[in-house]
């Protein structure tokens, strides 16, 4: 796709994000906006994958660490016909494949079941090795939330990573700086995380996580004997005026003119768009 195409398509998925969210009631919405142009990059341009052979061997991997943003990811699988669309109505209801947490054994297209934070990691360090030890090209992309970094066992895994060089493995961080009840920084002090992941001897790169075309051109340059961090700068609850940088918004419900207001701004984004 052009990167016209991708800015659409991005607009496209955070509606129906919007939708599916508004029909499911009380959700977590601002962690999935968050995140739409970075899935929008990666699933519409620059990863190997196959809906019709979501187990195909040699295709590039992505783990959702921070899973409870799962509603972004699936509309992008849904779109793409990893299963039926109309699934998406389901979501987090008894007996659906779409759980509120991403579920490898039960949804085509999830490469890790996800649930408890900060283990995202290390399930793509151990991804990566496995593939370098069988010659497979392809690449491993893990985003993870920047609150999830705070857990040691990720720094453990990226000393492990930058060890065995796996230059295939990717961790793109949704950098929005806002945590389940509070900031990041007051929740517990943590800021410069590109630096901390070059002391790890990682390539480290800090990108607009809104900019489609920045985020493509940070996963084409890599040094090719080190993993990559991405950290995307992002914006909670992004496109949605009364959500965005709102902690609330972490999970919480629209009410009818909250949704309505949401889909107008939309209109508007599609408009600006020409």
């Amino acid at each position: 796709m052009k990167v016209e195409e991708l800015k659409a398509k991005a607009i496209q998925i955070r509606e129906e994000v919007i939708d599916y969210g508004y029909l499911l009631g009380k959700c977590h919405m601002g962690g999935a906006l968050s995140t739409i142009e970075i899935l929008t990059a990666l699933y519409y341009e620059k990863m190997k994958i196959d809906p019709k052979n979501p187990l195909l061997e040699d295709r590039d991997r992505f783990i959702l660490s921070k899973g409870h943003g799962a509603l972004g990811l699936y509309t992008i699988l849904g779109d793409l016909g990893f299963f039926p669309k109309e699934y998406l109505k389901t979501f987090k209801k008894m007996g659906s494949i779409l759980q509120g947490h991403p579920n490898a054994a039960m949804t085509p297209g999830i490469e890790m079941t996800a649930g408890s934070l900060g283990q995202g990691i290390s399930y793509g360090a151990g991804k990566a090795l496995a593939l370098k030890a069988k010659g497979i090209n392809g690449k491993v992309f893990v985003m993870v939330g920047d609150g999830e970094l705070q857990e040691g066992q990720n720094w453990e895994a990226i000393a492990c990573a930058h060890h065995y060089n796996l230059s295939q493995l990717y961790v793109i961080v949704d950098h929005n700086k806002l945590q389940l009840d509070d900031t990041l920084i007051n929740e517990l002090t943590y800021c410069k995380i590109k630096e901390k992941f070059i002391s790890f001897g990682w390539n480290a790169k800090s990108v607009d996580g809104h900019d489609i075309e920045e985020i493509l051109d940070s996963l084409n340059d890599q040094d090719t004997e080190k993993p990559t961090a991405i950290i995307a700068h992002t914006i909670k609850g992004k496109g949605v005026s009364f959500m965005e940088n709102d902690i609330s918004w972490h999970c919480s419900q629209m009410s009818d003119p909250q949704y309505q207001t949401a889909k107008k701004e939309i209109k508007a984004s599609k408009e600006a768009m020409g």
